[in-house]
């Protein structure tokens, strides 16, 4: 009860000193000053609000994401900012600080999760484990965080922390097929590597890698069945080469460096700074490729860097624990000296 209390402590804590980012996240929202995939319709009409609408594949697909932002749009009270443009109703605008209150907690969550992965499956000290945590923190950046891949991201890491409990993890990844359908994907990627390059992981990982695989395969007999109109082209092989043409010429543009390239970077050298460390190995260095030709044929123009960096839990914690041998190894020896007289 002390340890439980404690963390919640924390939790609250991190969440009210953190609070002026969920204020970026509904600006940034609100006054579409970035590129996102808009969710407020869908969230009124789970709400049974006459302006809400359901949306296209593959968002309607991600029906527990919305629905994870509802009792923000029943408990929060209206909050104004300055300067709304005029021609947003309240109810989209409060479905919009809904989706926001989301966003931002989910990156605290998947911030939290991490520190605890690196105290539980490192046994980092609380300097470093603060790192990790900040670490993962700043990657969710990375990513659509003005949508709900946030929830996607804490899903993965609390994942990650029950990757030695295969039933609750069965669990996780069947509720993540209506969730996001990149969370059984990065796991399915990662475990079947580990399991086709070690036979001890295969021995320890073989039920998770099959459990995350067939909830792949659900994901995508869900979308045979429901058939919801949209990205026509992730489901048609023939599109697959112009797709992959196109995307190759977004990536070379200066947009795409900074949306695809860069962020893809930055993770392979966090990747690369990681050693192998208890539940983390060299070879989930090679999920990093497989996510990026997934996004290749798979995504339009400018979502690599943001479908890579779903990946990003694989490896703070093993950066962390890098950063902290080096810290180590980094200290000079300390001379016994006999005491002065």
């Amino acid at each position: 009860m002390r340890r439980l209390s404690s963390s919640i402590l924390w939790a609250v804590g991190l969440t009210a000193l953190a609070s002026p980012f969920f204020f970026v996240l509904y600006r940034l929202e609100l006054f579409n000053t970035l590129p996102r995939d808009d969710y407020a319709p869908y969230l009124l009409w789970l709400a049974g609000d006459p302006l809400g609408g359901i949306p296209d594949s593959p968002y309607v697909y991600r029906l527990f994401s919305v629905a994870l932002a509802w009792p923000f749009y029943v408990l929060l009270p209206p909050i104004p900012l300055t300067n709304i443009p005029a021609a947003l109703s309240q109810p989209v605008v409060h479905a919009t600080a809904a989706l926001a209150a989301l966003s931002y907690i989910a990156t605290l969550g998947t911030a939290l999760l991490a520190a605890w992965l690196a105290r539980v499956e490192a046994g980092l000290d609380q300097g470093h484990v603060i790192l990790a945590g900040a670490l993962a923190w700043a990657l969710c950046w990375h990513a659509q965080i003005t949508a709900i891949d946030s929830v996607a991201l804490m899903a993965i890491t609390a994942a990650l922390c029950l990757i030695r409990r295969p039933a609750a993890l069965t669990v996780l990844l069947v509720v993540s097929i209506g969730v996001n359908e990149k969370i059984a994907l990065t796991l399915a990627i990662w475990l079947c590597l580990r399991c086709l390059a070690s036979r001890s992981d295969r021995s320890l990982l073989w039920r998770q890698a099959l459990t995350s695989v067939v909830c792949v395969a659900l994901y995508a007999v869900m979308v045979a069945l429901l058939h919801r109109g949209g990205n026509s082209y992730q489901l048609q092989p023939s599109s697959f080469p112009i797709t992959i043409t196109e995307n190759l010429h977004a990536y070379a543009s200066s947009r795409g460096l900074l949306l695809n390239i860069l962020p893809t970077l930055i993770l392979a050298a966090i990747a690369l700074l990681g050693r192998p460390h208890g539940l983390f190995a060299r070879v989930d260095i090679l999920v990093i490729p497989a996510m990026l030709v997934v996004a290749l044929v798979l995504t339009h123009l400018f979502q690599a860097g943001r479908l890579v960096m779903h990946a990003a839990p694989l490896f703070v914690v093993p950066a962390a624990a890098a950063i902290y041998r080096l810290r180590d190894t980094s200290r000079p020896a300390r001379a016994d000296v006999a005491p002065s007289p």
